[in-house]
């Protein structure tokens, strides 16, 4: 999960935005992201929301470092 985290960048607004082409498998399926797409807080994705998802990942690997 760390890798596909790598692919998004998070601006001020909690707006993540994909980089580079990213694929996680998920419970909910294999999730697809294209570069250029954005993510703002709320918004559902395949079932997830994932924004929320990210800054919680986000929010794991700086409790690690």
């Amino acid at each position: 999960m760390q890798d596909f985290i790598r692919h998004f960048v998070r601006d001020g607004d909690g707006v993540w935005t994909c980089t580079e082409p990213a694929t996680l498998n998920h419970p909910q399926g294999r999730i697809q992201v294209t570069p250029g797409a954005k993510f703002p807080p709320g918004t559902m994705f395949m079932g997830i929301e994932l924004a929320a998802w990210l800054d919680a990942e986000m929010m794991k690997l700086e409790r690690r470092a």
